[in-house]
């Protein structure tokens, strides 16, 4: 029969027990959960695991009781991680459930060290069993949402594409606005973009189509090197922006889908993708439609992030925190673009990857520091082209002549 102490200490496991299977199978089920819970929530299970197996197998000394309390304190610290991601997305009755785990947790642990403590067959069986218990939920949790409920590797927040219609002539302007950055991006790719379409197709003007052209930033400027330039937008607001800002009021704008193009085949000598592919769900269509537009021994030029801690943390995380007025979901991890995956999604569609290099911010500059002190981009801000692609890189493919 069961001992009134071990009865007593297995009440906030029972409890704690029910409030998890509640919370999983009722309330994430209901909603599903973005890339953030999927990765984080099993990292929870596995902090709880090491306190219980120290309790569960080891004998209670001095210093497994320090590592105990140490891993029991780290767990009760990190389950509330989350709570910036389930402030947006829980409703109210999964608030109250959070808040209950949030009490029982650490009285769990307080009840498991104690039983511990207390040693004795039955509380030695009823320890290896929770221990078991949470091994099994916490594969689960990680075979479940990795695998089973995942949609697809793109994560569940859609990226956010509505902001560019509400920028204006902030396009040119702003400071206070990561639109700054990616002006600071376009100063150094422009150029370098029409030294290589001279470079590799030779003098004279080439035809060219910007895709999600936005508010003209390459296409005006390729125009102004004499050649002629399409550009192609879903948003009318940001092209006519970019109409305004044609000096040499020859750029053909259209708003469009860029991944249907109103073009036939083989109409351009180059195609260019800036800051585009990890805006679209499928950029490996983008790259198929880009090669299906040029002409035998035309170019694809890409520029986009590629996706890595590094990046999530200075490219997503860091301009969210020090930039100003920086639109929520501006870029999603999941969207973002390996290297290698870009080159595979060239290969596929028939071209041929001619070069690929990096950018990254001018750091040891004072226009960098000036940004992380105001939140303001300042007008020297400058990236500089690297060999690490870590951040932001661009990519130019050839098209076989034949």
């Amino acid at each position: 029969m069961m001992r009134p102490s071990t009865f007593i200490l297995g009440v906030p496991l029972g409890l704690q027990a029910a409030a998890i299977l509640t919370d999983e199978f009722h309330f994430h089920r209901r909603r599903g959960l973005p890339l953030w819970e999927r990765r984080g929530h099993p990292l929870d299970t596995a902090a709880y695991l090491l306190p219980v197996l120290i309790a569960a197998l080891l004998p209670f000394s001095r210093g497994a009781l320090k590592a105990f309390a140490a891993l029991a304190a780290f767990s009760s610290l990190l389950i509330v991680k989350d709570e910036p991601v389930h402030a947006r997305l829980c409703a109210a009755a999964e608030h109250v459930c959070h808040a209950f785990l949030f009490m029982l947790h650490p009285l769990a642990l307080v009840a498991i060290g104690v039983l511990w403590f207390l040693g004795g067959r039955e509380n030695e069986f009823l320890l290896r069993g929770f221990a078991g218990a949470v091994f099994a939920f916490g594969a689960y949790q990680y075979a479940y949402w990795r695998f089973a409920a995942a949609k697809d590797r793109r994560g569940d927040e859609p990226v956010n594409n509505d902001f560019y219609d509400e920028l204006g002539e902030g396009w040119h302007e702003r400071r206070d606005h990561p639109v700054a950055i990616l002006r600071a991006e376009s100063r150094l790719r422009n150029s370098w973009v029409a030294e290589e379409i001279g470079k590799r197709l030779g003098p004279g003007g080439k035809d060219i189509l910007d895709m999600g052209c936005g508010a003209g930033l390459l296409a005006n400027a390729l125009a102004l090197a004499g050649h002629r330039v399409a550009g192609i937008d879903r948003s009318p607001k940001s092209l006519a922006v970019a109409r305004g800002r044609d000096k040499t009021a020859s750029v053909r704008y259209a708003k469009g889908d860029a991944l249907k193009p109103p073009f036939p085949a083989a109409s351009f000598d180059a195609v260019c993708a800036m800051d585009f592919l990890e805006h679209v769900e499928d950029p490996a269509a983008a790259v198929r439609e880009a090669a299906r537009l040029l002409r035998p021994g035309g170019l694809f030029f890409a520029y986009t992030i590629s996706r890595n801690p590094v990046s999530w943390l200075i490219g997503i995380k860091g301009i969210e925190r020090f930039v100003r007025n920086t639109p929520p979901r501006m870029h999603v991890y999941p969207l973002l673009i390996k290297p290698r995956e870009l080159a595979a999604h060239g290969a596929s569609a028939g071209l041929a990857l001619a070069e690929m290099r990096g950018a990254r911010p001018r750091v040891f500059h004072g226009a960098f520091w000036r940004l992380l002190r105001t939140g303001v981009v300042p007008e020297d801000f400058e990236f500089v082209w690297g060999r690490s692609k870590l951040l932001g890189y661009m990519a130019v493919f050839e098209k076989p002549k034949r």
